[in-house]
């Protein structure tokens, strides 16, 4: 495969990748049918207290608000919490957005529920060490008995299937994503490029990301040594289901202890 969207990604890409543009990327099209995910996995009571970690635009938290649950919104990206902190001003809706590093959250026993979705920051970070300090802020905000959902690209698809270019259609643009697969590393890195229809697609500009991905055993281990433990492992559609080769996502609930 030619690298035509791959440039040199940076250790601290994820940083300023994801601005406003990425308000507007193909996968933002789909929020209430992933949040209706979200409460087919967790099966929520309604009143729970929820922190969007690397939250974006707000997408996912304002849907959660609009179905009544008390929502705090933290990313790194001061684009997105601005755009986050307009969109919640024009519909009247009480959410707290808060602009920083994950790792700087310093949340203590606050939540009922931290969701990671969309990959929501994990495996971004420079290091293993440093992926792991985002575990150890999830198992912090967290009250006893508070659950985590994350959803991040299934390693076994990535060993399997990658280098590969595939399209994400919206109502108004096709998203292409080139992903290669870093064997050493265990990362998976690619482009993601806008092109919008009825628009001559000038350059290959796009979102650059380098994630490093992780075994359902990898989780496990890494959850129990924040005092967390790994309860299920489902499939895209919902459904409890072990990782398999054709699925490109999975989705993990563990549980504070």
């Amino acid at each position: 495969m030619s690298d035509v969207l791959f440039g040199q990604i940076l250790d601290d890409r994820y940083a300023t990748a994801f601005d406003a543009s990425s308000a507007e990327m193909a996968w933002t099209d789909r929020t209430a049918p992933e949040v209706d995910r979200v409460a087919k996995i967790l099966q929520p009571q309604g009143n729970e207290r929820v922190l969007d970690m690397a939250c974006g635009s707000s997408r996912h938290s304002l849907e959660l608000r609009r179905r009544g649950f008390d929502v705090v919104g933290a990313d790194i990206s001061s684009d997105l919490i601005e755009i986050a902190r307009r969109d919640a001003a024009e519909e009247d809706l009480d959410i707290d957005f808060v602009l920083a590093d994950l790792r700087d959250l310093d949340f203590s026993d606050e939540f009922d529920l931290v969701l990671n979705l969309n990959d929501g920051a994990i495996g971004y970070l420079e290091s293993d060490e440093e992926n792991l300090k985002t575990f150890e802020v999830i198992s912090h905000a967290l009250k006893p008995g508070g659950r985590n959902l994350i959803q991040l690209p299934n390693v076994v698809y990535a060993k399997e299937c990658l280098p590969q270019r595939s399209w994400i259609p919206a109502s108004d643009m096709i998203e292409l994503v080139e992903h290669r697969w870093d064997k050493k590393a265990r990362r998976m890195e690619g482009k993601m490029v806008a092109a919008r229809f009825g628009e001559v697609l000038e350059n290959l500009d796009g979102i650059e990301f380098s994630q490093r991905l992780y075994s359902v055993d990898d989780l496990r281990q890494i959850y129990a040594s924040v005092g967390m433990e790994l309860l299920t492992v489902y499939h895209g559609s919902g459904r409890p289901r072990d990782p398999k080769p054709g699925h490109f996502e999975i989705f993990v609930e563990a549980r504070k202890r």
